[in-house]
């Protein structure tokens, strides 16, 4: 399948999942004030952005055993790398290869700055703030995860697989692509904006469907020879908890927020003013 005709293949199937999924979306609880893309969210993505690196300072004990279990789980994927690689390898076929070549194009950014355009747009048109919010959520996502993991990948410097370099061959601080395996970027990026998709849905299938199509493109990674298994495994892991660390953070700045109640009957007229902590 070529790269042309792969492009309005995914186009048609970007705007299937979004409308199929916008009424969940839409169900997503509106904040007041509205959000929207102007000065107020620069600096909250500046603050959130600030609060993401430095948030190990901050970790609790439950945060360290999510850390040591990815760890943990990557280390034994490190050591089996190349044994998956081959399997992979010797197990792939035809159609195998033309549905990792589609699938992965989910996790271009390109694709993904459209989606979240779409939804930005849609909840413009609409007047839904649920759908404006999930879609400043997953830009704010993505573009702190692309950071984070583009620093690891020039750290780090680990060969990709399809050089035929041995999965413990590192590169560190290299300006070829050929040794930005670790961590993925796709896998990453599918992985962030599918979670704050996620957090901002209030429907199962919503959830369902994002996250089994990051899970694709981060597979398709491994089928493709980009990425060992424990790029992508690492990779979607730091999509995911940047993405859930970032919606925590809205989430109290929302809780900080004055709230006005108006309350009308037939004997009473009430206006009520809230300030929550």
């Amino acid at each position: 399948m070529s790269s042309f005709s792969q492009k309005p293949t995914i186009f048609f199937l970007l705007v299937f999942l979004f409308f199929s999924s916008s009424q969940g979306l839409l169900l997503a609880q509106d904040s007041a004030p509205e959000d929207k893309l102007n000065k107020e969210f620069l600096v909250n993505f500046k603050n959130d952005f600030g609060q993401v690196i430095v948030s190990p300072a901050h970790w609790k004990k439950k945060d360290f055993l999510k850390l040591s279990a990815v760890l943990g789980t990557g280390l034994i994927l490190y050591a089996v790398d190349q044994d998956i690689r081959q399997w992979v390898q010797d197990n792939s076929t035809s159609s195998s290869e033309h549905f990792s070549n589609f699938v992965t194009h989910f996790g271009d950014g390109g694709v993904l700055a459209g989606l979240i355009a779409a939804i930005y747009t849609t909840g413009e048109l609409s007047k839904s703030n649920g759908l404006r919010k999930t879609a400043l959520s997953s830009l704010e996502s993505w573009l702190t995860t692309g950071v984070v993991v583009g620093v690891m990948k020039f750290t780090i410097g680990r060969a990709r697989p399809y050089t035929e370099e041995s999965s413990c061959s590192f590169h560190p601080f290299s300006t070829g692509s050929r040794n930005y395996s670790f961590p993925s970027g796709h896998a990453s990026a599918a992985f962030a904006v599918a979670t704050a998709i996620a957090e901002q849905s209030k429907k199962d299938y919503v959830d369902v469907a994002a996250y089994t199509l990051a899970s694709l493109v981060a597979l398709s990674r491994v089928h493709k020879d980009k990425h060992w298994a424990s790029d992508v495994f690492v990779g979607a892991c730091m999509g995911y908890f940047i993405a859930k660390k970032i919606s925590a953070l809205d989430r109290d700045r929302n809780s900080n927020r004055v709230g006005l109640n108006f309350q009308f009957g037939p004997q009473r007229q009430e206006v009520a003013v809230s300030i929550r902590f």
